[in-house]
């Protein structure tokens, strides 16, 4: 975590985003079991506060180039200094003797003073640099949220571009800032590995065991737009109108048929879920309580 001067320092999108990685890594090396790392990782999102953020990770042992990659994005507070009341004085006096419109100015020695026009000069921003002939215009790529169907979208199609169309997975979690998915080794039914999605894919620690026997979902099946009408109606189904989506997790529920869980909370703290399969019929809905 970014190091600040107070626990109590509110939490940037990017502190919640270096923790959701901590704990990535701390999933991926055996550390938090699959219950804790869900847990921990909500928290992480909903923290307001370093101090708070801090508490999900303190226990974790956290690899070197991590800590040091977090504390190399914490902004260094500038210094402040105090401006002494006989300056500010002094000034607002030279200030109300030239009326405000005139600043005299000179030039050397021999140098005649010069009137300048205050008011016109703050008036002239200025003149923006010019785009060189023949350089195209930046591109801005907006975020996508993994949690709505663009999102969901965007990660599948991406998914099928890294590993060459093959969107089986283990399990995938959408959260609002990045994926998290477990899939098996190419050419290696024994081992698994972690990724995390941020835009692109990267590892989340080493490889680990993977049983022979380990059931697999395949997102070629997701029907994205039935899961969009769970996320736009499902916090009302589950007695939460003003209720947001949490995460979505995707993982299989049987050999032969996967199972989508669309976790809904609210400021309260409140949650609920909803069960579908892959096609989007719901299975079931566990309302809110209270």
């Amino acid at each position: 975590m970014p190091e600040q001067d107070s626990s109590r320092t509110r939490a940037r999108d990017i502190d919640r985003a270096q923790t959701c990685g901590l704990l990535d890594a701390g999933y991926g090396e055996g550390q938090l079991d699959p219950a804790e790392y869900q847990a921990r990782t909500a928290a992480a999102m909903k923290a307001k506060t370093l101090g708070e953020l801090d508490a999900l990770v303190s226990d974790l042992q956290i690899p070197d180039h991590l800590v040091e990659a977090t504390r190399a994005t914490a902004p260094e507070p500038a210094p402040r200094q105090r401006v002494p009341g006989r300056v500010v004085a002094a000034v607002l006096a030279a200030v109300l003797a030239v009326g405000g419109t005139l600043v005299f100015a000179t030039r050397g020695d021999d140098a005649a003073p010069e009137a300048t026009d205050v008011a016109g000069a703050a008036r002239q921003a200025p003149a923006p640099a010019p785009i060189p002939a023949g350089e195209p215009a930046p591109i801005v790529i907006e975020p996508i949220d993994p949690l709505t169907t663009d999102g969901v979208r965007e990660f599948v199609r991406q998914l099928g571009v890294k590993f060459g169309g093959d969107l089986r997975v283990d399990q995938v979690t959408f959260y609002s800032s990045y994926v998290f998915v477990t899939r098996m080794l190419e050419d290696q039914p024994h081992r698994e590995q972690d990724w995390s999605f941020r835009g692109g894919f990267s590892t989340s620690g080493d490889p680990g065991a993977r049983p022979l026997d380990t059931a697999t979902v395949d997102l070629a099946d997701l029907d994205v737009a039935r899961l969009g009408d769970v996320i736009a109606t499902g916090a009302n189904r589950v007695g939460m109108p003003s209720g947001r989506v949490d995460h979505i997790f995707v993982r299989p529920d049987s050999g032969t048929e996967g199972l989508v869980t669309v976790q809904f909370t609210d400021d309260a703290d409140r949650s609920g879920f909803v069960n579908t399969r892959l096609d989007g019929s719901v299975v079931d809905i566990s309302p809110t309580e209270g």
